[in-house]
C-alpha cells in the first residue's frame, strides 16, 4: 500500500499563527494550533494548491470584510466576493 505524506504549511488566522496539515490520500484536513493540538478537522476535497490559494484570499477577504475562520469552514460556497461556490470543504 502506498502511503502518501501529508502536505503541511503554517499561517495566520484571526492574528493566531496556526499549522494546516492536508493528507491528500484521504482528503483529511487538520488546523492545529502552534503547539499541535488539533483545533478542527474536516475534509478538503480538491487539491493542496486550492486549499492554499482559498485560505490566501480569505486572508485577504477578511482584512476586508474582518470574517472569521469558521466561516470559511462551516459555510463553504457563501463567502463573499468568491467567484467559484467553495464545494470542497464537507
Amino acid at each position: 500500500m502506498l502511503t502518501t505524506r501529508p502536505c503541511t504549511a503554517t499561517c495566520v488566522i484571526d492574528g493566531m499563527p496556526v499549522i494546516l496539515t492536508f493528507y491528500p490520500d484521504n482528503g483529511v484536513l487538520r488546523i492545529a494550533d502552534p503547539s499541535g493540538v488539533c483545533i478542527r478537522e474536516t475534509r478538503w476535497h480538491a487539491s493542496w494548491r486550492a486549499l492554499l490559494d482559498e485560505f490566501r484570499s480569505y486572508t485577504e477577504r477578511a482584512e476586508v470584510e474582518k470574517q472569521h475562520v469558521d466561516e470559511l469552514v462551516d459555510r463553504p460556497g457563501e463567502c463573499p466576493g468568491h467567484s467559484m461556490p467553495i464545494a470542497a470543504i464537507a
